[in-house]
């Protein structure tokens, strides 16, 4: 069993270490090099966000990315965050950015841009402010013994009801019929009450986003080992596709009469349309829009079908035992 034990070398932050380098919210190889990929997948999954924003509120897009690229930022080189960790930051602001334009545009739809801006911000410095101030607090956590992943999370839904009470209150806001200025002021003060919940939790909300990090690694780790397996596995699958798309095609070509209705209509089924109907049929997923009209050509149909589920049941399976038994072979090296 591996454990955690700190290393003092040199004045400075506290740094973890372990067998399989657990990853810590501080990291002493945290630099511009490892932030790049943070930033790349922070802006990724914002930009997908931002673009579906930006359809209402250019300015909502614009204050999403900048913002919360400035705070995945700071953490990684104030805290020395894993990249991990920093993921995990990035996907829970994503996910705080949806609820945040959800309930803006359902209760305040006419606060202005600054305002706006303003309480959006206001729970992430109040998130930031809080992890600088019990930095100590966070660390000594991370430095004890082993814990369950998301061991804490009783904690963690406890600090969602007041937010989540707050959130529930502002559907009253369209009722009161507020002029601008007492919209942009109930705003405000609603955003500031979720923003002294953050800083009271931000202990709790730093550790739960650490044991995310935790089973984000050992996810990225386990998808690692499949790559091979998964990669023989779709090889043979895309062979299946391609002869049986083939047999179609050859054999609508061969026939007096058309073999397929496509789109409600029998007629000549092209080689692209072939491929299209073998993936369909193939992976059992059947849409409909081309369907067999002729006997003979249904019962090459059902082969496929019974083949496409037997490649599923065993290939899915001699993928996993692939797996198990590279990581008995690296637990047996360890040792």
């Amino acid at each position: 069993m591996s454990s955690l034990s700190p290393v003092r070398a040199k004045p400075g932050p506290i740094v973890m270490t372990e067998a399989r380098d657990r990853p810590s919210i501080v990291d002493p190889r945290a630099g511009g090099r490892r932030l790049i990929p943070v930033l790349v997948f922070t802006g990724a999954l914002l930009g997908l966000i931002a673009l579906s924003i930006g359809t209402v509120r250019r300015d909502l897009a614009l204050m999403l990315i900048v913002s919360v690229l400035v705070v995945v930022t700071a953490f990684h080189y104030l805290f020395r965050s894993s990249q991990f960790f920093a993921i995990a930051l990035a996907n829970l602001t994503g996910v705080y950015a949806c609820v945040f334009v959800f309930f803006v545009e359902s209760n305040f739809a006419g606060v202005n841009a600054p305002v706006l801006w303003l309480g959006f911000n206001l729970p992430l410095l109040s998130f930031f402010g809080g992890s600088l101030w019990r930095r100590s607090a966070i660390q000594s956590l991370v430095l004890r013994q082993r814990r369950p992943p998301l061991g804490n999370i009783g904690r963690i839904a406890a600090w969602l009801v007041p937010i989540l009470a707050v959130g529930a209150a502002t559907f009253r806001v369209p009722a009161i019929g507020a002029s601008a200025g007492w919209l942009d002021l109930i705003f405000i003060l609603a955003m500031a009450a979720i923003s002294a919940v953050v800083l009271f939790v931000s202990r709790d909300v730093a550790v739960f986003l650490l044991d995310t990090a935790v089973l984000f690694e050992e996810f990225f780790r386990r998808a690692a080992r499949l790559a091979a397996p998964a990669f023989a596995f779709l090889t043979f699958y895309s062979f299946l596709v391609i002869v049986f798309a083939s047999f179609y095609s050859v054999l609508d070509n061969l026939s007096e009469r058309r073999l397929f209705r496509i789109d409600g209509v029998v007629r000549h089924i092209t080689f692209p349309e072939s491929l299209y109907f073998s993936l369909t049929t193939l992976s059992t997923v059947g849409y409909g829009d081309i369907a067999p009209a002729n006997d003979s050509i249904r019962i090459l149909v059902a082969l496929e079908i019974v083949c496409g589920i037997l490649l599923l049941l065993f290939g899915f399976n001699e993928i996993f035992s692939y797996s198990r038994e590279r990581w008995r072979s690296s637990d047996r090296k360890e040792r």
